[in-house]
């Protein structure tokens, strides 16, 4: 359900990130199968890519493990995507690896470095927009 959420906040600024030259890329860690499947039915947009091996995510130094679902935190970030009427379906992929959210300008410098701490932790839309040059 988080997944899906997330997605849903970048569609909402992909024609902003797209005015200023940039581009969304989404990696997930789930099967190609599940990745195709994922971008249709939440009518992805943008560049999908899927890592089952999770080596980009470690690389990027993504958190993961049983203490990042099992927190207070997100109990509330999951009754708040319910409430955006977001509903989990089956887990594809480690359900124990979190995200994040990175901008690097044209050269590869990095402008932002977002790390998701826990399960439904985003960064907020208008700070990657923010970071745009």
């Amino acid at each position: 359900m988080f997944c899906k959420q997330q997605v849903a906040q970048l569609r909402g600024i992909a024609d902003r990130v797209h005015e200023k030259g940039a581009e969304i890329v989404v990696i997930g860690n789930g099967s190609v199968e599940a990745a195709r499947r994922f971008a249709g039915e939440q009518q992805v947009s943008f560049p999908l890519l899927t890592d089952p091996s999770r080596r980009t995510y470690q690389a990027a130094g993504l958190k993961h493990g049983l203490m990042t679902t099992l927190r207070p935190s997100v109990l509330s970030a999951g009754a708040g995507a319910m409430k955006e009427g977001f509903r989990q379906s089956a887990t594809e992929g480690d359900p124990f690896q979190q995200g994040g959210a990175f901008v690097f300008d044209r050269g590869g410098g990095e402008r932002l470095a977002f790390v998701s701490e826990a399960a439904g932790a985003h960064l907020d839309p208008e700070a990657l927009v923010a970071a745009l040059p």
